[in-house]
């Protein structure tokens, strides 16, 4: 419980001092604004039962002149509500939310007032024991849609403060007391501790309902804010299945929560002579090309069960294996080169349609390697991004790099080529001496399947 309650402060400090993650804050704010709109459709229906009330019930013409004016009252307070709401003046309206709390408690114990003024001037009990009093609960109780803890404390404050002074005001004005539960419920007397209990718990356990309330609405919210915000980091990343996948929780082999070591199959693909094509086209003409190639390319990576690591530039960063793996090392390479393929295949169809708009044709270089690397969230607090880092990755790197000078357009590693052994055509171009590494490596020249 205390724990809870903690959880609980230390979530709404965040909230206040704006600290929440974004998908959260966003899911907030909106539900937020939706309750505010459903509390001013509350107040305009509350404003109508209040006129036609006053308008049917038989009373004397002070009565209706009464109620009139109250209704004009409440009337100009929802009226500036609306139009706070509609000019979106959430701040000025953060502030007026706590005017018009107190002017709900207000107009509803001035209506005892006057009531009592009018009808007893002699006896305040009579106004003590009106049902009216319950009205004094509706403004704590709207406050449940607001999502703002504050206002109800402030809510239920107002209202026992009005409570202490209409106990003070019928002690000072003699108002007749008694110890008998007969002329308690029955007569004009009332029993002081009794209603002074009932009328400062009454509004202490709503306020308490209505708080515990919001907490549970505000909690329902940032849970549902934290998967929206997952989903919207794990779509960029994999496929919309394989996300529907990991956050109903049943990815095997996923992991994202930690850092650790994995072994995965690091694939780059780059735009041959990207700044003299580039030159010659007009900045939307770029643009547009970049975003098709990029989802003829992620499109090749979610097919074949891979993770978008990142875009630089015109290149593709893209890693098969973590956080979510195939199954076995090797199957998570055959993976990345099934990818490869896919996107050179994707890539010759691109380019007949451009050569049919009259359009140069792009050519790619596409490179694999596979081994160890740290994968993990890095960064700093609240810019975190799972990504895979080591030697492998730089590897990869400069082996797509090679394919301008071996004049081939995808080529993989030793490693690579003795786990996907027959899946694939490949053919050894010989030893390369890569930067970084000490011992040349050998490198294979991809031909098909």
């Amino acid at each position: 419980m205390f724990s809870r309650l903690r959880q609980f402060a230390c979530d709404m400090r965040a909230m206040q001092s704006g600290q929440l993650e974004p998908a959260v804050r966003d899911a907030l704010v909106r539900e937020e604004e939706n309750g505010a709109r459903a509390l001013l459709a509350f107040r305009f229906a509350l404003f109508f039962v209040f006129v036609i009330a006053s308008a049917t019930a038989p009373s004397e013409l002070i009565d209706v002149i009464a109620n009139l004016a109250f209704c004009l009252v409440y009337a100009v307070i929802v009226m500036m509500q609306w139009y706070l709401q509609r000019k979106n003046l959430h701040r000025a309206m953060h502030r007026f939310n706590y005017f018009l709390i107190t002017a709900d408690h207000l107009l509803f114990a001035s209506l005892l007032f006057f009531y009592y003024k009018t009808y007893s001037p002699d006896n305040f009990n009579h106004a003590m024991k009106s049902p009216y009093m319950v009205l004094m609960l509706i403004p704590t109780l709207t406050t449940m849609v607001q999502f703002r803890h504050t206002l109800v404390f402030f809510s239920g404050v107002v209202f026992v403060l009005i409570v202490s002074c209409f106990f003070a005001f019928a002690l000072i004005s003699g108002a007749p007391g008694t110890k008998s539960w007969t002329s308690y419920i029955l007569g004009d007397a009332l029993i002081y501790p009794a209603w002074l209990g009932l009328w400062l718990l009454l509004p202490l356990t709503v306020t308490s309902l209505v708080a515990y309330a919001i907490f549970r609405s505000i909690r329902m919210v940032m849970a549902i804010g934290k998967i929206e915000g997952e989903r919207r980091q794990l779509s960029r990343y994999f496929s919309p299945a394989v996300v529907e996948e990991i956050t109903a929780g049943g990815s095997a082999g996923m992991s994202l929560a930690g850092s650790e070591r994995r072994e995965v199959a690091v694939l780059f693909a780059d735009i041959r002579s990207f700044t003299a094509l580039s030159e010659n086209m007009a900045p939307h003409e770029v643009a547009s090309m970049l975003s098709e190639l990029r989802q003829i390319q992620m499109q090749a990576v979610f097919e074949n069960g891979g993770m978008v690591d990142k875009f630089i530039g015109d290149a593709i960063m893209a890693v098969f294996g973590a956080p979510r793996s195939s199954g076995t090392f090797a199957q998570d390479v055959q993976n990345a080169c099934a990818a490869g393929l896919a996107m050179r295949a994707a890539l010759a169809r691109f380019n007949e349609k451009r050569s049919a708009e009259g359009k140069a044709p792009i050519r790619i270089g596409i490179g694999i390697h596979a081994g160890e690397v740290f994968a993990g969230n890095l960064g700093g607090e609240g810019q975190l991004e799972y990504t895979v880092i080591g030697d492998v990755v730089n590897t990869a790197s400069r082996i797509e790099h090679l394919c301008k000078k071996a004049q081939a357009d995808f080529l993989i590693s030793e490693t690579v080529a003795s786990l996907v052994q027959d899946k694939i055509v490949h053919s050894k171009i010989g030893l390369v001496k890569i930067r970084g590494r000490e011992q040349p490596m050998a490198i294979h020249k991809v031909q098909g399947t």
